[in-house]
């Protein structure tokens, strides 16, 4: 696992951040998971097989982050699993990568469910003991959330189906799709559904190509940003491109002033564009100067040629021949040079 992705990690791993994101993907900013109903799960997702023969066979993968949830509604309450994988970049196999994440999860659970029967030394009839579990058993629901931490738009796919060649849909109607949960920060509509520093850390990622957006924000939240919290300046140091000096922030392991590196930041924009748009007006004029030059060139050749034709007494017809062979002209091109220069 690279910086960035160490960084993401433990900044996600925060519960009021893990709740938010949640919070806003799931229930539209409505504040329904509690940071304080957030439980460590295991990371480690193992499936074991079903048959004794291959029992010291597994497989073994790690996910980034994983909880357990539980939510109180009107005495009832709801468990359920939630994990999330930080992209620093774009995985082009997102969508099996996470389906063999979820897959192992459900398979560990039917495991652990199968080892408490033994344990408890449980009478299962047939099909129970084939399948490991009674048919009141009942497994947790996962789901895991794809957080893009890029500022481009991710171009990858988001279904299993978006993964396939070319396929006649009559057959693959009987293939079960999968789709991604996935959170980009282009594809954000209203960061203020964030109720953590995490929305401001997507809302400057989103802007961090253009100098204008940097700008906006900086004036529109000067305050935050006069006192944000390290953790999240790191994120926007990493995944913002921007150039912040943490090192004179070590003793203060609380908050930093992050005006002072925007607000350079907006001046470099300025002038890089400045000098680009200088480059480019010089290329511009030179290129023009350049054709302009060879339009005369090839005017006054075109005139040298047609004069001293005449001057030698060659009909209008072979000189029309001629230029239009050197000049690469078209018959009605050469014919109107002739005409203008040879009078």
């Amino acid at each position: 696992m690279g910086k960035q992705d160490l960084l993401a990690k433990k900044y996600m791993s925060d519960n009021e951040k893990f709740a938010d994101v949640f919070n806003y993907y799931l229930y539209n900013g409505e504040q329904v998971i509690k940071s304080e109903n957030l439980h460590e799960e295991s990371i480690s997702e193992i499936a074991l097989p079903y048959s004794e023969k291959y029992k010291n066979i597994f497989i073994e993968k790690y996910r980034d982050i994983i909880k357990k949830c539980v939510i109180k509604s009107d005495n009832h309450y709801t468990y359920f699993l939630l994990g999330i994988e930080n992209q620093s970049e774009v995985h082009y196999a997102m969508p099996v990568r996470n389906m063999l994440y979820d897959s192992l999860n459900y398979s560990g659970q039917v495991n652990r469910i199968e080892k408490n029967h033994k344990k408890k030394k449980d009478k299962l009839n047939s099909a129970e003991y084939l399948s490991g579990i009674t048919k009141s058993d009942k497994i947790t629901p996962v789901i895991t959330l794809v957080l893009y931490w890029g500022n481009e738009v991710w171009d990858g796919p988001k279904s299993l189906y978006e993964m396939f060649k070319e396929t006649d849909l009559d057959i693959l109607r009987y293939v079960n799709d999968y789709h991604i949960n996935l959170i980009e920060p282009k594809d954000i509509k209203d960061f203020s559904k964030f109720r953590t520093e995490l929305g401001k850390v997507l809302e400057f990622i989103n802007a961090s190509d253009s100098v204008a957006k940097v700008k906006e924000i900086l004036e529109n939240n000067h305050e935050y940003y006069l006192h944000m919290d390290i953790e999240s300046a790191r994120m926007i140091k990493t995944f913002g491109k921007a150039e912040i000096d943490m090192k004179q922030y070590e003793n203060n392991k609380e908050e930093v002033n992050m005006c002072k590196a925007l607000e350079d930041m907006v001046l470099e924009g300025k002038q890089q564009g400045i000098e680009e748009g200088m480059q480019a007006g010089v290329k511009k004029g030179i290129e023009e100067g350049m054709q302009a030059g060879v339009k005369k060139g090839i005017q006054e050749g075109l005139q040298a040629l047609i004069e001293v034709a005449k001057e030698l007494g060659i009909t209008t017809d072979i000189i029309e021949k001629k230029v239009e062979e050197k000049f690469d002209l078209s018959k009605d091109e050469a014919v109107e040079a002739v005409k203008k220069y040879y009078n």
